[in-house]
């Protein structure tokens, strides 16, 4: 391991990492941008919401990474800082949830927008997120067991689906937009498949 992959390892850099997107927000503001001076809470809504997709597909791209690249240095970082960085997605989402409250303006909106299918399928995505978020420590794989524990955190996938459709759905973000969000994941998911069954074909 060379200097540079013992830095990247090290926790308080990654803490730095994971909070650039709530320091790149101030530049918006600092720059007077004139879509954030119209609406900043829409805005922020969806400039957070935006944070917690790319987190996720970061963290969804590590199990593929690390099966096609094992030997890439910075690959056994991101595998290293896995546990934290999935934490962080539900960290953003939560918070992604409660500026969406105070956006509504009232609790009686806020519960009628959940019969909006993209609204339901992010509250969704939240409560498995939370889920996976609380069984992310030692306690829960040895309480529940690894094959057992591998299965709930199956439940990836499903919050894969279930942010693609509500990122697309909204009028803002759009197809095109979260195609380019995720396009990485689903590249990498593929090749990961073709190993996969290439290996189970040479066994």
């Amino acid at each position: 391991m060379n200097t540079f992959t013992r830095w990247l390892r090290k926790k308080w850099i990654l803490y730095i990492f994971l909070c650039i997107p709530v320091f790149y927000v101030f530049v918006p503001i600092s720059q007077y941008d004139t879509e954030y001076l119209a609406d900043p809470a829409k805005y922020l809504l969806e400039y957070v919401g935006k944070a917690a997709t790319i987190l996720f597909v970061i963290v969804s791209c590590i199990t593929p990474l690390k099966l096609l690249f094992p030997k890439v240095s910075l690959v056994n970082v991101l595998v290293f800082h896995r546990r934290q960085i999935g934490v962080s997605v539900f960290v953003y989402a939560m918070l992604h949830l409660v500026i969406y409250y105070f956006y509504t303006g009232t609790w009686e909106i806020f519960i009628e927008d959940w019969k909006k299918l993209f609204i339901l399928s992010g509250i969704l995505a939240l409560v498995l997120l939370l889920v996976l978020t609380a069984t992310s420590n030692n306690w829960s794989v040895k309480k529940l067991g690894a094959k057992r524990w591998k299965q709930i955190h199956r439940l990836s996938y499903l919050i894969m689906l279930l942010l693609i459709f509500h990122q697309a759905a909204q009028e803002k973000t759009g197809y095109r937009e979260t195609a380019i969000y995720f396009a990485p994941l689903i590249i990498l998911q593929s090749f990961r498949l073709v190993k996969i069954g290439m290996k189970k074909a040479k066994d």
